[in-house]
């Protein structure tokens, strides 16, 4: 079994301190498109990102201060980089070694820059999401230039694994980019929905953090099936089997 995850926009720099870190598995494709990205003006990055002004700067300087090799002096590992509403509710911090090494073997997280990561992969802040219209050399946005890629890394990740499941915690914007009619093994979406007065919907920000929850559940019990996720059960949250499907899964957080 591997999970995938969107990555955060909210970024630190001084997260753990973990003795143990991996490289990046496709820093050439990564230093084309920051070779790509410093060409860009100001005001071509902010309407490439529709960022402000201020946001902008930030990704700039951030372009040209892109150094390789990463080291541990000018990167961080992945797990304690970002920040966002589904890292949130993990606990990077305070995880064992063995729970680190679990993670690092069955979390990948998907990125606009650096394709995919492992948690212990070192990385530099950034921002380039995967929706992106950057065009390359494989295609007029990042979708042609990474599916060929991340789908062929997570066939082989699943061709370790006794359950070939891929578990789906990313959104639309990150998942598409795998090709599922390449993928050699099954593609399980995770759903989550929140009650709101009579009825359950999902509300983007409970389910992002629903789905860091998850990821914790998977890391603290040592969880190596697919099926041994339907137990989860943190902050209310039940599977629902009567409208779960071989490939969707549903669990609704109930009322407290």
């Amino acid at each position: 079994m591997q999970l995938i995850v969107a990555p955060s926009k909210t970024q630190r720099t001084d997260g753990r301190d973990f003795p143990e870190y991996t490289q990046p598995l496709f820093q050439k494709e990564s230093q084309l498109l920051i070779d790509l990205l410093q060409k860009y003006s100001m005001a071509e990055l902010s309407k490439l990102m529709k960022t402000s002004e201020q946001l902008t700067l930030s990704t700039y300087r951030r372009l040209h201060d892109f150094q390789l090799p990463f080291t541990p002096e000018n990167s961080r590992q992945t797990l304690f980089t970002f920040q966002g509403d589904t890292f949130s509710t993990m606990d990077a911090e305070q995880y064992s070694e063995g729970e680190i090494h679990h993670a690092q073997r069955h979390l990948s997280v998907l990125s606009g820059l650096y394709g995919i990561l492992r948690p212990l992969d070192l990385i530099q802040p950034y921002r380039l999401e995967m929706a992106a219209q950057l065009p390359t050399s494989r295609g007029k946005n990042l979708y042609p230039f990474w599916t060929p890629i991340l789908t062929g890394r997570v066939n082989t990740l699943l061709a370790k694994e006794r359950d070939s499941t891929l578990v789906n915690l990313a959104s639309i914007e990150y998942s598409k980019v795998i090709n599922k009619k390449e993928l050699r093994g099954d593609m399980v979406t995770i759903t989550f929905k929140q009650q709101q007065k009579d009825t359950y919907k999902t509300i983007p920000i409970h389910s992002k953090r629903a789905r860091g929850l998850m990821v914790h559940f998977m890391i603290v019990n040592q969880i190596t099936e697919a099926r041994d996720l339907q137990q989860f059960n943190l902050d209310g949250y039940l599977f629902r089997d009567d409208i779960s499907t071989a490939d969707s899964w549903f669990f609704f957080k109930e009322p407290a």
